[in-house]
């Protein structure tokens, strides 16, 4: 059985690719929402093409794209076109994370959609907004964090600045933008009406960074990295091992006791917080000099008896073999029809027993379009046939255009 759950029964158009997007109607299809993806004829989605691959078949697609069917429809094609509004007409939500100006110049823009269906939810991510002095920029994750101020926290102090090692911005769009859509869908039971949502990455990684530009706005000064250490709270961050890091919360005083040297407690470089901070490099050095006498798992069973915040740095093999991990049962499994069996990690929204059923695994390339067509719309065997006679003319005209390039 698949996936049913609160969404159940809304069926979500997905015309995104890459991460923000798929991200988003990812988060809809692991609630019961019916997502069809709608890609381009023989390349779709960008991201299958990224490798390391599996049998043809990317990670970023088996990331991304879970619970959704995918069909091919040539977008610039007449009969393409038609299949898109025959399909927003019976759809709850539209879903696109194209540059701004490229709905509006296909036609398939809200104010076109909404006249076949006045109750659709229609949201758009773009990289800085539809309008500005941005609008018509060409954004990736990395170029919204570099504007938004976010590699600029990342890093050493004196040292380049960083990315970090997750798509922030793509992450945060999608979830904002999976935040609007279930919000909107809740307006409208009670007024019987659509919406455009507009989510851009820019503002996403803003927000995200409330508590960095709220200590702007107080103090004039712009936060810099913020390193492998609290900027604030002394201790807090990662310490070598002697086989490896632990990341420590706050765990003043009973580190002392833990590392044996609680004299440092009335040490008068170290007895008020103001001289911890003040002094945060000497103590910290301390610390971390006792800590390196011991592995990992020394520190953490004496630091977890005496109830404190901290953590091994696990890379990833070790992360899915954490007994909460297993515990949590966020790594789920999967019969892929080309991989075969597939594991990749769940919603981590929890509903009790709302959410039931078995994730399906991520489509193959147009894998679904029979069905959609023949048994969604009701499309004809020669409906089918004018769709890929135009989508192949199409195709073979754009190759005979960029031969001439």
């Amino acid at each position: 059985m698949a996936i049913k759950g609160p969404l159940s029964g809304i069926r979500v158009l997905d015309l995104s690719q890459a991460h923000a997007g798929p991200f988003g109607t990812q988060m809809l299809g692991d609630m019961g929402a019916e997502i069809i993806k709608i890609e381009s004829p023989g390349r779709g989605d960008l991201i299958r093409a990224l490798p390391p691959k599996i049998k043809g078949e990317g990670y970023y697609t088996l990331a991304l794209n879970r619970n959704k069917k995918s069909i091919t429809l040539d977008l610039a094609t007449g009969s393409g076109k038609k299949a898109l509004f025959d399909l927003a007409r019976i759809s709850d939500v539209i879903l696109n994370n194209f540059r701004a100006g490229t709905m509006e110049k296909l036609g398939i823009d809200y104010e076109n959609i909404k006249k076949t269906n006045p109750k659709i939810i229609y949201c758009s991510i773009t990289g800085f907004g539809p309008t500005g002095p941005y609008k018509d920029r060409i954004s990736m994750d990395d170029v919204a964090q570099g504007l938004a101020g976010a590699i600029s926290l990342c890093g050493e102090s004196g040292g380049p600045p960083m990315r970090p090692g997750i798509p922030v911005a793509d992450i945060s769009a999608g979830m904002f933008a999976a935040t609007g859509i279930i919000t909107a869908l809740y307006d409208r039971e009670k007024k019987d009406e659509g919406c455009e949502i507009k989510i851009n990455l820019l503002n996403s990684t803003m927000f995200l960074m409330s508590n960095h530009f709220q200590n702007y706005f107080l103090s004039g000064k712009a936060p810099g990295p913020q390193g492998y250490r609290h900027p604030i709270l002394p201790f807090a961050g990662s310490f070598q091992t002697k086989d490896g890091y632990i990341m420590l919360g706050a765990v003043w005083p009973y580190i002392t006791k833990i590392i044996g040297m609680e004299s440092l407690v009335d040490d008068p470089r170290f007895n008020t917080s103001e001289k911890r901070i003040k002094n945060r490099n000497e103590i910290e050095g301390i610390i971390e000099k006792a800590l390196r006498k011991e592995d990992t798992a020394h520190w953490l069973k004496l630091m977890e008896k005496e109830d404190l915040a901290v953590a091994p740095v696990n890379t990833l093999d070790k992360v899915i073999k954490d007994s909460q991990v297993i515990h949590n049962k966020i790594v789920v499994n999967m019969e892929h029809p080309v991989c075969g069996p597939v594991r990749a990690i769940g919603n981590p929204i929890c509903m009790g027993d709302k959410i039931q059923g078995d994730h399906e695994p991520s489509p193959t390339l147009g894998q679904h379009s029979q069905e959609i067509l023949k048994d969604i719309l009701s499309y004809s065997d020669e409906q089918v046939k004018e769709l890929d006679r135009e989508a192949s003319a199409h195709s073979e005209e754009l190759t005979k255009r960029y031969r001439k390039l």
